[in-house]
C-alpha cells in the first residue's frame, strides 16, 4: 500500500481558524435548530483542536 503525502501550503493552525471561521459564519445565520446545534459542537471541537495543536 503507497501512503499518499500531501503538500499544504498553511499550517494546520492556520487551517482549523480559517475552518472555525467558516462554521461561526454558517452557525450565525440559522435561527436555534438541530443543524445550529450540530455547527456549535463542531465549532468547540475545531477550537479544541486550535488549543491543543502540538505543530506550534
Amino acid at each position: 500500500m503507497q501512503r499518499h503525502e500531501f503538500d499544504y501550503s498553511t499550517t494546520l493552525e492556520e487551517r482549523l481558524i480559517d475552518l472555525a471561521r467558516k462554521v461561526r459564519a454558517d452557525m450565525e445565520t440559522l435561527p436555534p435548530c438541530k443543524r445550529r446545534d450540530d455547527l456549535i459542537q463542531q465549532l468547540r471541537e475545531v477550537e479544541a483542536g486550535v488549543e491543543w495543536n502540538p505543530f506550534r
